[in-house]
């Protein structure tokens, strides 16, 4: 079934396409947030005398400390909360439990927990949602949960029937997927190697 109105009981979940362009927009999110905390705690360094305009701190320990804090805070509250991150606004998705219920904050973290073993497998756990029926990645299978669209009302009193919104052959998206495992870690990393010491030049400019 294609996108259109929910039919019966059945329940559309939302497949790799939509889910790809929903996690890249909460990446550009979270590392954007990431160096706003980066550049807070390079001036708050300074303040309280931790570091010298002069010296250079550790920015790959702080950056990837401060990016794991981030995103912990950001999809955790978000999927326990309404189940939407800003990416899945932007797809009219959310994220439940199997029968349409929200995430508890263990169930959320499991997830999260989850999220970052399918990212550092090679991101294998994120191509997994092109052929799994229900199209749940390692960490939806972790924590039991899947990612319907936001209008999709569960059946009461009994399961319900999952049905992928882009049925079909997912080998096109084996492409995409070497592409992003190449492309994402490589932009990840120069972003941060580049802008992380102009980022502690402009604070230590800012105190001479």
């Amino acid at each position: 079934m294609l996108d259109g109105e929910q039919i019966g009981d059945e329940v559309r979940v939302i497949g790799f396409t939509r889910r790809v362009a929903a996690n890249l927009l909460d990446g550009l999110l979270i590392v954007f947030a990431t160096f706003l905390v980066i550049m807070g705690l390079s001036f708050l360094g300074i303040f309280v005398g931790m570091y010298r305009p002069e010296d250079e701190p550790p920015f790959t320990a702080i950056a990837l400390i401060s990016a794991l804090v981030v995103s912990f805070v950001y999809y955790c509250g978000a999927w326990a909360s309404t189940g939407q991150t800003l990416g899945h606004f932007m797809i009219g998705g959310r994220v439940t439990r199997l029968d349409g219920g929200k995430l508890s904050w263990g169930q959320a973290i499991v997830r999260y927990i989850g999220f970052i073993i399918s990212g550092l497998a090679l991101s294998l756990g994120f191509l997994w949602i092109v052929f799994d029926k229900k199209r749940q990645g390692w960490h939806d299978k972790l924590a039991r949960t899947v990612v319907p669209f936001v209008d999709d009302e569960f059946p009461e009193g009994k399961p319900a029937e999952f049905t992928p919104a882009d049925p079909g052959g997912g080998k096109g998206w084996i492409v995409v997927w070497l592409v992003l495992l190449l492309v994402a870690p490589a932009a990840l990393l120069g972003s941060l190697a580049v802008l992380g010491p102009a980022i502690w030049r402009v604070v230590a400019n800012f105190f001479r």
